[in-house]
Protein backbone atom coordinates (compact mmCIF):
# COMPACT_ATOMS: atom_id res chain seq x y z
CA UNK A 1 0.00 0.00 0.00
CA UNK A 2 2.90 2.72 0.81
CA UNK A 3 4.67 1.61 -2.03
CA UNK A 4 1.65 1.93 -4.53
CA UNK A 5 0.99 4.96 -2.86
CA UNK A 6 4.56 6.51 -3.10
CA UNK A 7 5.00 5.35 -6.66
CA UNK A 8 2.24 8.27 -8.12
CA UNK A 9 4.31 11.01 -5.63
CA UNK A 10 7.70 10.35 -7.23
CA UNK A 11 6.06 10.45 -10.54
CA UNK A 12 4.35 14.14 -9.69
CA UNK A 13 7.95 14.84 -8.72
CA UNK A 14 9.77 13.26 -11.52
CA UNK A 15 7.65 15.17 -13.72
CA UNK A 16 7.32 18.61 -12.06
CA UNK A 17 11.72 18.76 -11.90
CA UNK A 18 11.21 17.71 -15.60
CA UNK A 19 8.86 20.70 -16.63
CA UNK A 20 10.73 23.63 -14.54
CA UNK A 21 13.94 22.33 -16.30
CA UNK A 22 12.10 22.31 -19.83
CA UNK A 23 11.42 25.75 -18.87
CA UNK A 24 14.54 27.32 -17.49
CA UNK A 25 16.23 25.83 -20.60
CA UNK A 26 13.55 27.14 -23.23
CA UNK A 27 13.23 30.84 -22.09
CA UNK A 28 17.42 30.66 -21.73
CA UNK A 29 17.83 29.98 -25.35
CA UNK A 30 14.91 32.41 -26.37
CA UNK A 31 16.96 34.85 -24.19
CA UNK A 32 20.60 33.97 -25.58
CA UNK A 33 18.85 35.21 -28.97
CA UNK A 34 17.00 37.80 -27.76
CA UNK A 35 20.36 39.11 -26.30
CA UNK A 36 22.02 38.04 -29.71
CA UNK A 37 19.36 40.33 -32.01
CA UNK A 38 19.62 42.96 -29.46
CA UNK A 39 23.31 43.19 -29.70
CA UNK A 40 23.93 43.08 -33.36
CA UNK A 41 23.85 46.71 -34.02
CA UNK A 42 26.62 47.78 -30.97
CA UNK A 43 29.10 44.72 -32.11
CA UNK A 44 28.69 46.16 -36.11
CA UNK A 45 29.92 49.40 -34.41
CA UNK A 46 32.14 48.41 -32.49
CA UNK A 47 33.86 45.95 -34.21
CA UNK A 48 35.03 42.04 -33.83
CA UNK A 49 38.05 42.70 -32.29
CA UNK A 50 36.92 44.70 -29.23
CA UNK A 51 33.67 42.73 -28.91
CA UNK A 52 35.68 39.55 -28.42
CA UNK A 53 37.97 41.13 -26.17
CA UNK A 54 35.21 42.69 -24.03
CA UNK A 55 33.14 39.06 -24.07
CA UNK A 56 36.94 37.87 -23.12
CA UNK A 57 37.11 40.14 -20.01
CA UNK A 58 33.90 39.95 -18.69
CA UNK A 59 33.71 36.02 -19.05
CA UNK A 60 37.07 35.46 -17.29
CA UNK A 61 35.75 37.82 -15.03
CA UNK A 62 32.81 35.73 -14.14
CA UNK A 63 34.76 32.64 -13.93
CA UNK A 64 36.84 34.03 -11.39
CA UNK A 65 33.98 35.01 -9.05
CA UNK A 66 32.35 31.23 -9.47
CA UNK A 67 35.52 30.06 -8.47
CA UNK A 68 35.07 31.67 -4.98
CA UNK A 69 31.34 29.91 -4.96
CA UNK A 70 33.19 25.63 -5.70
CA UNK A 71 33.44 25.43 -2.09
CA UNK A 72 30.04 27.10 -0.66
CA UNK A 73 28.37 24.71 -2.98
CA UNK A 74 29.77 21.43 -2.10
CA UNK A 75 29.30 22.23 1.35
CA UNK A 76 25.68 23.35 0.45
CA UNK A 77 25.37 19.87 -1.41
CA UNK A 78 24.00 22.22 -4.68
CA UNK A 79 23.93 19.90 -7.84
CA UNK A 80 26.05 20.23 -10.72
CA UNK A 81 22.84 20.62 -12.81
CA UNK A 82 21.65 23.32 -10.06
CA UNK A 83 24.52 25.75 -10.81
CA UNK A 84 24.16 25.30 -14.62
CA UNK A 85 20.60 25.76 -14.85
CA UNK A 86 21.27 28.98 -12.15
CA UNK A 87 23.74 30.56 -14.90
CA UNK A 88 21.53 29.92 -17.63
CA UNK A 89 18.67 31.67 -15.65
CA UNK A 90 20.52 34.78 -14.97
CA UNK A 91 22.59 35.26 -17.87
CA UNK A 92 20.19 34.44 -20.30
CA UNK A 93 16.38 34.41 -19.27
CA UNK A 94 16.43 37.23 -16.98
CA UNK A 95 18.72 39.33 -18.22
CA UNK A 96 16.53 39.47 -21.27
CA UNK A 97 13.66 39.12 -19.64
CA UNK A 98 14.80 41.81 -17.35
CA UNK A 99 15.95 44.24 -20.28
CA UNK A 100 12.52 43.82 -22.56
CA UNK A 101 10.41 44.80 -19.15
CA UNK A 102 12.65 47.95 -18.52
CA UNK A 103 12.35 48.95 -21.82
CA UNK A 104 8.32 48.65 -21.46
CA UNK A 105 7.94 50.24 -18.50
CA UNK A 106 10.31 53.32 -19.76
CA UNK A 107 8.02 54.11 -22.39
CA UNK A 108 4.69 54.04 -20.49
CA UNK A 109 6.31 55.98 -18.02
CA UNK A 110 7.29 58.64 -21.11
CA UNK A 111 3.90 58.23 -22.68
CA UNK A 112 1.94 58.31 -19.21
CA UNK A 113 4.50 61.68 -18.00
CA UNK A 114 6.16 64.02 -19.61
CA UNK A 115 8.44 64.55 -16.08
CA UNK A 116 9.16 61.10 -15.96
CA UNK A 117 12.02 59.77 -17.91
CA UNK A 118 14.55 56.78 -18.29
CA UNK A 119 16.50 57.78 -14.96
CA UNK A 120 12.97 57.70 -12.75
CA UNK A 121 12.28 54.20 -14.57
CA UNK A 122 16.18 52.95 -13.77
CA UNK A 123 16.21 54.30 -9.74
CA UNK A 124 12.54 52.75 -9.01
CA UNK A 125 11.47 50.60 -11.40
CA UNK A 126 14.41 48.25 -13.21
CA UNK A 127 15.38 47.48 -9.19
CA UNK A 128 11.96 45.95 -8.44
CA UNK A 129 11.96 44.24 -12.03
CA UNK A 130 15.01 42.64 -12.37
CA UNK A 131 14.91 41.36 -8.69
CA UNK A 132 11.50 39.63 -9.11
CA UNK A 133 12.77 38.15 -12.32
CA UNK A 134 15.78 36.70 -10.69
CA UNK A 135 13.93 35.75 -7.77
CA UNK A 136 11.57 33.42 -9.97
CA UNK A 137 14.38 31.72 -11.51
CA UNK A 138 16.00 30.82 -7.99
CA UNK A 139 12.31 29.81 -6.71
CA UNK A 140 11.71 27.97 -10.03
CA UNK A 141 15.29 26.11 -8.84
CA UNK A 142 14.52 25.54 -5.07
CA UNK A 143 11.64 23.30 -6.16
CA UNK A 144 13.58 21.64 -8.98
CA UNK A 145 15.41 20.70 -6.26
CA UNK A 146 18.75 22.16 -7.27
CA UNK A 147 20.20 20.99 -4.35
CA UNK A 148 19.67 18.08 -1.73
CA UNK A 149 17.82 19.95 0.07
CA UNK A 150 17.19 23.36 -0.20
CA UNK A 151 18.36 25.44 2.87
CA UNK A 152 19.79 28.99 3.83
CA UNK A 153 22.99 27.56 1.93
CA UNK A 154 22.00 26.34 -1.09
CA UNK A 155 19.56 29.13 -1.46
CA UNK A 156 22.66 31.56 -0.60
CA UNK A 157 24.75 29.65 -3.42
CA UNK A 158 21.97 29.15 -5.92
CA UNK A 159 21.06 32.99 -5.45
CA UNK A 160 24.74 34.05 -6.19
CA UNK A 161 24.85 32.18 -8.95
CA UNK A 162 22.27 33.99 -10.22
CA UNK A 163 22.99 37.57 -9.51
CA UNK A 164 27.01 37.13 -10.88
CA UNK A 165 25.61 35.49 -14.21
CA UNK A 166 23.16 38.30 -14.40
CA UNK A 167 26.38 40.49 -13.71
CA UNK A 168 28.48 39.38 -15.97
CA UNK A 169 26.29 39.99 -18.88
CA UNK A 170 24.75 43.26 -18.12
CA UNK A 171 28.20 44.26 -17.96
CA UNK A 172 28.92 43.36 -21.28
CA UNK A 173 26.05 44.99 -22.66
CA UNK A 174 26.76 48.08 -20.62
CA UNK A 175 30.37 47.98 -22.53
CA UNK A 176 29.40 47.22 -26.19
CA UNK A 177 26.66 50.39 -25.72
CA UNK A 178 28.91 52.60 -24.17
CA UNK A 179 31.60 51.06 -27.15
CA UNK A 180 29.44 51.51 -29.97
CA UNK A 181 28.62 54.64 -28.60
CA UNK A 182 31.88 56.41 -28.84
CA UNK A 183 33.71 53.86 -30.85
CA UNK A 184 37.41 56.11 -31.02
CA UNK A 185 37.00 55.54 -26.82
CA UNK A 186 36.61 51.96 -27.16
CA UNK A 187 39.47 51.36 -24.88
CA UNK A 188 38.78 54.15 -22.70
CA UNK A 189 35.52 52.90 -22.22
CA UNK A 190 36.25 49.35 -21.82
CA UNK A 191 38.90 50.20 -18.76
CA UNK A 192 35.73 52.44 -17.25
CA UNK A 193 33.34 50.16 -17.67
CA UNK A 194 35.80 47.14 -15.63
CA UNK A 195 36.59 49.49 -13.14
CA UNK A 196 33.24 51.23 -12.10
CA UNK A 197 30.76 47.88 -12.78
CA UNK A 198 33.41 44.88 -12.29
CA UNK A 199 36.06 45.83 -9.58
CA UNK A 200 34.06 48.35 -7.72
CA UNK A 201 30.46 47.39 -8.16
CA UNK A 202 31.50 43.87 -7.33
CA UNK A 203 29.15 43.94 -4.39
CA UNK A 204 26.15 44.30 -6.38
CA UNK A 205 23.79 41.39 -8.14
CA UNK A 206 25.51 38.45 -6.46
CA UNK A 207 24.46 40.27 -3.15
CA UNK A 208 21.31 40.53 -3.68
CA UNK A 209 20.28 37.73 -4.98
CA UNK A 210 22.17 35.63 -2.35
CA UNK A 211 20.61 37.20 0.04
CA UNK A 212 17.19 36.79 -0.82
CA UNK A 213 18.05 32.73 -2.06
CA UNK A 214 19.17 32.81 1.79
CA UNK A 215 15.94 33.76 2.92
CA UNK A 216 14.04 31.81 0.48
CA UNK A 217 16.00 28.32 1.43
CA UNK A 218 15.20 29.63 5.47
CA UNK A 219 11.81 30.18 4.77
CA UNK A 220 11.20 26.26 2.97
CA UNK A 221 13.76 24.18 5.11
CA UNK A 222 11.87 25.80 8.30
CA UNK A 223 9.00 23.82 10.23
CA UNK A 224 5.77 25.03 9.33
CA UNK A 225 4.60 26.62 12.79
CA UNK A 226 6.10 30.26 12.17
CA UNK A 227 5.71 29.73 8.62
CA UNK A 228 3.78 33.53 8.28
CA UNK A 229 6.67 34.75 10.25
CA UNK A 230 9.31 33.42 7.89
CA UNK A 231 7.57 34.70 5.40
CA UNK A 232 7.73 38.13 6.42
CA UNK A 233 10.99 38.22 7.00
CA UNK A 234 11.23 36.97 3.91
CA UNK A 235 9.93 39.48 1.96
CA UNK A 236 10.96 41.83 4.08
CA UNK A 237 14.73 40.95 2.41
CA UNK A 238 13.54 41.39 -0.85
CA UNK A 239 12.36 44.82 -0.60
CA UNK A 240 15.83 45.14 1.43
CA UNK A 241 17.35 44.17 -1.64
CA UNK A 242 15.64 46.40 -4.07
CA UNK A 243 16.28 49.71 -1.99
CA UNK A 244 19.81 48.69 -2.25
CA UNK A 245 19.67 48.05 -5.68
CA UNK A 246 17.53 51.09 -6.41
CA UNK A 247 20.16 53.29 -3.93
CA UNK A 248 22.99 51.95 -6.45
CA UNK A 249 21.43 53.00 -9.18
CA UNK A 250 20.66 56.38 -7.78
CA UNK A 251 24.56 56.67 -6.93
CA UNK A 252 26.01 55.60 -9.99
CA UNK A 253 23.73 57.66 -12.37
CA UNK A 254 24.12 60.82 -9.96
CA UNK A 255 28.25 60.83 -10.29
CA UNK A 256 27.82 60.06 -6.57
CA UNK A 257 31.02 58.47 -6.59
CA UNK A 258 31.60 58.48 -2.53
CA UNK A 259 28.37 57.36 -2.06
CA UNK A 260 28.50 54.53 -4.65
CA UNK A 261 31.41 53.28 -2.95
CA UNK A 262 29.23 53.11 -0.06
CA UNK A 263 26.46 50.88 -1.41
CA UNK A 264 29.06 48.34 -2.06
CA UNK A 265 30.40 48.46 1.44
CA UNK A 266 26.79 47.76 2.70
CA UNK A 267 26.76 45.28 0.01
CA UNK A 268 29.55 43.66 1.45
CA UNK A 269 28.34 43.72 4.84
CA UNK A 270 25.08 41.66 3.34
CA UNK A 271 26.81 39.48 2.39
CA UNK A 272 29.42 38.81 5.15
CA UNK A 273 26.38 38.84 7.23
CA UNK A 274 24.24 36.18 5.01
CA UNK A 275 27.01 34.09 4.22
CA UNK A 276 27.93 33.67 8.50
CA UNK A 277 24.21 32.68 8.63
CA UNK A 278 23.55 30.41 6.11
CA UNK A 279 26.74 28.49 6.05
CA UNK A 280 27.10 28.02 9.38
CA UNK A 281 28.08 23.86 10.55
CA UNK A 282 24.83 23.83 12.77
CA UNK A 283 22.19 25.46 10.22
CA UNK A 284 24.29 23.33 7.31
CA UNK A 285 24.08 20.46 9.23
CA UNK A 286 20.19 20.65 10.16
CA UNK A 287 19.37 21.62 5.95
CA UNK A 288 20.79 18.18 4.65
CA UNK A 289 19.69 15.88 7.67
Amino acid sequence: MTTAVARPAREAVRSGSIAIVVTIAVLSILGAVGLWNDLSLPLKAVGIQWAALSTAIWLGYGALLLVFFIRPARRAQVLGLGVLLAVAWGGLAATDIAGRANSALEQIAVHASAELDSTWTNVFLAPAVEETIKTLGIILLAFLPAARRFGPAAGLVIGALVGVSFQVVENEIFTLQGMSRTPDAALGVLIETIFVRGVVGVFSHLVYSGAIGAAIGWLLAGPTIGRWRRLAVTVGVFVLMVVLHSWSNWTAHEGEGVLYLVTMGVGLLVLIVTARFALSPTRTASASA
